[in-house]
């Protein structure tokens, strides 16, 4: 059998919106084990595209490394979600491990095509 973690809070999404919610949970409750599953090396602020789309800046300006960006008290897992199993209150990552949580948060934003 594949290993399960098991953390309070597991979200789904380390974009503006994945990692806004956990550093507000954390703040508010500091001893919250928090896991942000999100495979990119890079952050993009996807808000500012618009500036960028009406030249104000340019789009290098929206990328920092994903690590300067994520709350330092949350575990970030760098890897893709596969499954959902709602019932069981987990999910399966794309290596097959899984993750068993007592509140999941799904902001996966978009992905550019």
């Amino acid at each position: 059998m594949t290993r399960s973690l098991s953390h309070d809070v597991v979200i789904v999404g380390g974009g503006a919106a994945g990692i806004a919610t956990a550093a507000s949970m954390l703040k508010r409750r500091p001893s919250l084990d928090i896991a942000i599953v999100e495979p990119a090396e890079y952050h993009y602020y996807q808000p500012g595209w618009t500036m960028v789309g009406a030249g104000v800046f340019e789009a290098p300006v929206t990328q920092r490394p994903m690590a300067s960006v994520m709350p330092k008290q949350a575990r970030w897992i760098r890897q893709a979600a596969a499954t959902f199993q709602p019932e069981q209150n987990r999910l399966t990552l794309a290596d097959g491990s899984m993750l068993d949580y007592k509140l999941l948060i799904v902001a996966p934003g978009i992905r550019l095509a």
